[in-house]
């Protein structure tokens, strides 16, 4: 299910095409999927087909595997890096002003689990550029139906599909409009023109298909769930296993005797009591279970955190190849999710350019992930000094490998001010006075 919209291309947002968007046996289904993996995250109720009884025990896995994937990938803030040609201060100090890093995360964690996620970039009454994140439930990209499948126009929708009225907004590439569809018939109730220069909606997809991190292995969780529900279950009928009498009768004075003092008397010789219970086989629950977990981590590309294999002596690149799986899927993400960023950069480069006379350009700038993984900061300035010593990098590229640094090129320009104040008092980073200008030797 790709959860792509395409039409012809020129085709008008008018009543009877939102209509047929909002209605359509396409978009019942992906509403339907949307809501499903939204209970698998939250533990609702998770189950795909009919049992025997109710689920006792649920692990929830679409949760650990979201919340593993986002925290590895975006668990660090994206940073920006751009050539001396271009200023990127001015968009940088929108973003940092509404804390868009807060809003990446958010939106790669519905990425994760819907496998895309949308946000809306707007002017707000400040007439500041700001970004919000969308329910993918509440819109409809439309895109057209050429070669590179561009945006033609965006619906964002509430109300009820039994009384067939929505409130609408409809963006495309020049203007918002606001109104009500009741049945095919779109009442406008306002209009006004956008800056931005294309459809303000920017989507991060998950992957090429929009599938989410967890979606492939919804039947494993189910079964790892009826498993482990099986086993309390097994054992709750232990508990209440029917009490049965060989060679000797039942009295309601032996029954009370027994509820009183757990204890029997009077019996005649010849006479057995036991338990009836099913025998449970431990041993092969707890080698299913291990098999399906194994399959639920393999097929989702999400490491097993608890694994013997993540011993803590293990060695760095003994774990990197644990890890060859998981960080090739996170590059997929990144590379999609990459795509998305600039996107929206160039929505707000579009404001900038129209309010300055500043020009940024998009493709002179560069996307910087960083892995949330422990750092060693004593192996990595061993190797910043060799590679410093023998000139091959920048100093701004080294001092970014520091887990401690948040801006580079704030550090490095601080550093040589120093670095020349120490020089001008004859510190040369000692911090005492060099014996050479003490004004005692001259005399």
């Amino acid at each position: 299910m790709e959860k792509l919209y395409i039409l012809p291309r020129g085709t008008e947002p008018e009543g009877k095409t939102i209509a047929s968007l909002i209605r359509s046996r396409d978009r019942k289904k992906d509403i339907k999927a949307y809501n499903l993996l939204e209970k698998y995250y939250n533990s609702g109720d998770v189950l795909l087909r009919r049992t025997p009884h109710k689920l006792y025990a649920i692990t929830n896995y679409a949760r650990y595997i979201t919340k593993t994937n986002t925290g590895y990938f975006l668990g660090n803030p994206v940073s920006y890096s751009a050539n001396d040609k271009v200023n990127l201060d001015s968009i940088l100090q929108k973003y940092t002003a509404q804390t868009i890093s807060t809003l990446d995360y958010e939106l790669a964690t519905d990425a994760s689990i819907f496998g895309h996620a949308f946000e809306q970039v707007y002017v707000d009454e400040g007439r500041e550029p700001k970004s919000t994140k969308i329910d993918p439930r509440n819109i409809i990209l439309v895109h057209d139906d050429t070669v590179n499948h561009n945006k033609m126009f965006a619906v964002i929708y509430s109300g009820q599909r039994s009384s067939q009225e929505y409130d609408v907004t409809i963006l495309d590439s020049g203007n918002i409009t606001e109104g009500k569809l009741t049945g095919d018939v779109l009442a406008i109730d306002k209009q006004m023109p956008h800056i931005f220069g294309e459809v303000p909606i920017v989507e991060y997809i998950n992957s090429s298909d929009r599938v989410g991190d967890y979606e492939p292995v919804l039947s494993l969780i189910d079964a790892r769930n009826i498993l482990q529900s099986d086993r309390v279950l097994d054992r709750e009928r232990l508990v209440d296993a029917i009490l049965a009498f060989y060679g000797t009768a039942f009295s309601e004075e032996q029954r009370k005797q027994l509820k009183n003092s757990r204890m029997l008397s009077n019996l005649p010789p010849d006479a057995k009591v036991e338990y009836i219970v099913k025998n449970i086989n431990e041993a092969d629950a707890s080698v299913l279970l291990k098999a399906i977990t194994d399959d639920i981590h393999m097929i989702s590309m999400t490491p097993n955190m608890t694994d013997e294999n993540f011993a803590s002596n293990s060695s760095g690149v003994a774990l990197s190849y644990k890890l060859i799986a998981f960080e090739q899927h996170i590059k997929d993400k990144e590379r999609y999710f990459e795509k998305g960023l600039m996107d929206r950069l160039g929505l707000y480069y579009q404001f900038v350019n129209s309010t300055k006379d500043d020009a940024i350009a998009k493709d002179a700038v560069d996307i910087i992930f960083s892995r949330d993984l422990p750092k060693n900061d004593y192996e990595t300035a061993q190797l910043i000094n060799l590679l410093l010593d023998s000139g091959l990098v920048d100093r701004e590229t080294l001092a970014g490998r520091l887990s401690f640094v948040k801006d580079p090129k704030e550090i490095v320009v601080q550093a040589l001010k120093e670095k020349e104040e120490d020089l001008k008092l004859g510190n040369y980073g000692t911090g005492e006075p060099d014996e050479a200008d003490d004004p005692l030797d001259e005399e």
